[in-house]
């Protein structure tokens, strides 16, 4: 067979192709490796504005996203966290969605190193799921003890540090709402900003960005960052290669093998075709 002939069958083979992609997915996402990646204005802003944060600031921080949409705004979460944290600022999770806790669990376990050496109910807190929808994130702003009287874990959240420090909306200079519904930013556009001017910043779904592009446009929230392309800007941004850099790098790649594949398969088809022209 001829070299030609043998180029023509790999490349035509789904088999081969389908393997290709396959490896070219699976193994940027196991080891990244941080192909460049030109940072939006956008993302570039955001991550400004949280740097001119004081030191010591109080985040508020609502996790309201399935498990499905992990691999979307988790990046993102983990970056901002790595930023907030690294400032010595202090977080409070939250969560009305009845999945919370397990978002909560799953995002721990992927960044045990922004974790390391935080002080639970000092450096950060989770409240856990609160039931209630737009009542609840109203009654939190008003008073997190008035709402809730334990914590994801059963402590007391009155002896709760932290939560001393930062009971009401009023305490927190900013609210970070990572979430893959737009209910969720109705509520804190209503209960958060509207009467307590607390800052907002939304991490959502790239499906569901325009809908929520309004209230940036307004000036109802600093900024948003969209999928998983603005989670890698910001792992860039942060130093912490995460899944959103490996999303990119996976997402090059195939993009490439295929273009590859396209390329061959002309080429091959090309000379073939001259070459049966010439013996006419």
């Amino acid at each position: 067979m001829k070299p030609l002939d043998v180029l023509e069958k790999i490349i035509g083979s789904r088999e081969v192709l389908y393997t290709l992609l396959i490896l070219a997915i699976i193994l940027p996402i196991l080891s990244p490796i941080g192909l460049p990646v030109t940072i939006s204005s956008r993302t570039l802003a955001v991550y400004d504005y949280i740097q001119k944060l004081k030191l010591g600031c109080h985040v508020w921080m609502e996790l309201n996203y399935e498990v499905a949409a992990r691999g979307e705004l988790e990046p993102a979460a983990i970056a901002l966290i790595k930023q907030l944290f690294d400032k010595g600022c202090k977080i409070v999770f939250v969560s009305t969605a009845a999945y919370g806790p397990l978002v909560f669990s799953l995002l721990q376990s992927m960044a045990p190193d922004v974790f390391s050496g935080k002080k639970y109910g000092i450096d950060y807190v989770f409240l856990g799921y609160v039931s209630g929808g737009e009542a609840a994130v109203a009654s939190l702003a008003r008073s997190v003890t008035g709402t809730v009287s334990t914590d994801n874990y059963g402590n007391p959240v009155s002896e709760l540090p932290l939560i001393r420090e930062a009971n009401k909306a009023t305490d927190y200079d900013l609210a970070i709402i990572v979430t893959s519904a737009t209910d969720t930013i109705n509520y804190y556009v209503r209960q958060w900003f509207t009467p307590y001017h607390v800052p907002l910043l939304f991490v959502v779904l790239s499906v569901i960005a325009p809908s929520i592009e309004p209230f940036v446009a307004a000036g109802q929230a600093i900024g948003m960052l969209t999928g998983q392309r603005a989670a890698a800007e910001y792992e860039v941004l942060v130093g912490r290669k995460g899944l959103g850099l490996a999303a990119m790098d996976a997402q090059s790649i195939s993009h490439l093998l295929i273009l590859i594949f396209i390329l061959i398969g002309n080429i091959v088809y090309w000379v073939k075709r001259s070459s049966q022209k010439s013996k006419r």
